[in-house]
């Protein structure tokens, strides 16, 4: 028979693992080849305010190192137009001070679900015995990833500023996320950035999801 310790690391396996999947693909788009990747794109809008692209490129690594290093706001607020004037106001400031937050918050969670994961996936397949709460463990987990994201992205594509709203409703202040056209974060991240991370987030956790799901049928 076996003990609660394997049936909890069964559950454990099974919470952890959607959130590796999916923030590991958030992990991934913060990377410093992103933000070029998307500007060279087909279709991507060029700025209508005068950005080049690679003015683009310097700026948007600048704002996602910010996000990862542990540098205060200054990093950021000192950054400045070839006028002299500052690149981002106060209230982008404020944002990026929120976004750096949720950001951190959000790495430390990827963090902690991929050390339990791998360590419930070392202890289960270790022995015959507890392999199949391995496999119950992936499969489930997968099928939550499968399931949750298949819903989310037709809700992508049928309403992609619907998802945008509410997601920064959950995250950040009401209206603290709401800028200008002509403000430095909309002219670096329009709003076809943001559809195009979701899409490659949600898309790549949702094939990933599915070969776990498969792979887990022969353990």
């Amino acid at each position: 028979m076996q003990g609660w310790f394997p049936h909890s690391l069964r559950i454990v396996l099974t919470v952890a693992l959607p959130l590796v999947l999916v923030l590991t693909n958030v992990r991934l788009v913060l990377l410093p080849w992103f933000p070029p990747f998307e500007y060279g794109r087909p279709g991507f809008p060029p700025d209508a305010y005068g950005f080049t692209t690679a003015e683009r490129k310097l700026h948007a690594a600048r704002a996602v190192d910010y996000l990862l290093n542990f540098a205060g706001i200054d990093f950021l607020a000192g950054e400045r137009f070839v006028d002299g004037t500052s690149l981002y106001n106060e209230r982008e400031l404020r944002h990026m001070q929120d976004v750096k937050a949720v950001t951190r918050g959000m790495l430390g969670v990827w963090r902690a679900a991929v050390v339990l994961a791998l360590v419930a996936t070392i202890y289960l397949a270790r022995q015959p015995v507890t392999r199949s709460l391995l496999r119950a463990a992936l499969m489930t987990g997968s099928a939550i990833v499968v399931v949750v994201l298949t819903v989310l992205i037709v809700y992508l594509l049928l309403n992609f500023n619907s998802f945008f709203t509410n997601f920064h409703r959950v995250f950040f202040e009401s209206g603290s996320w709401m800028f200008s056209y002509s403000d430095t974060l909309i002219r670096l991240f329009p709003l076809r950035f943001w559809s195009d991370v979701a899409v490659l987030v949600g898309g790549a956790s949702l094939l990933e999801g599915l070969l776990v799901w498969l792979g887990a049928r022969f353990i």
